[in-house]
């Protein structure tokens, strides 16, 4: 069976003690310092993971605003491009027809110029057709049926000969 020896076990507790005591003065202490070191490199990875994150996130938000921002610019562009080509077209529009309505015009003019010199040539060939016609009736006094014989033939004449 076994012995309980009371020195044995004063003994044995008091070398549990001292162990126990120069454990804690030169193990526990470095290893402490060493796992709180650790703990402390830990905590920094943390705190700058957290940093790039925010970071990272500001980044983005500034990448979306200036992707707003280009968009917003471009529709700006688009629409003052279709204002600037809708004026252009308008004016040019605008100046076509004026062209369009001073040609007229002139054409109007030119007409009008053309009709007034035919109608002064042919007032001049009437008046000498009259002239002519009156000279051959002063030739030749007949009744009214040969009067009208002659000035017939007399414009046959001259409407021939032209």
């Amino acid at each position: 069976m076994l012995d309980f020896d009371i020195w044995t076990i004063l003994f044995s507790v008091i070398n549990i003690l001292v162990l126990f005591f120069f454990l804690k003065k030169f193990l526990f202490g470095r290893v402490n310092a060493i796992l709180e070191k650790r703990a402390q490199m830990v905590q920094a990875d943390l705190e700058q993971a957290k940093q790039s994150a925010a970071e990272a996130e500001q980044l983005k938000g500034n990448y979306e605003e200036t992707l707003r921002n280009a968009k917003q610019e471009a529709k700006e562009i688009i629409t003052t491009a279709r204002q600037n080509a809708s004026v252009q077209s308008s004016e040019i529009t605008a100046q076509a027809q004026q062209q369009a309505d001073t040609m007229l015009k002139e054409a109007q003019k030119e007409i009008e110029r053309e009709r007034q010199r035919t109608l002064e040539g042919v007032q001049g060939e009437i008046a000498d057709l009259a002239l002519a016609a009156a000279s051959k009736l002063m030739e030749k006094q007949l009744d009214d049926e040969t009067n009208r014989e002659l000035v017939n033939a007399f414009l046959s004449e001259e409407g021939a000969g032209e």
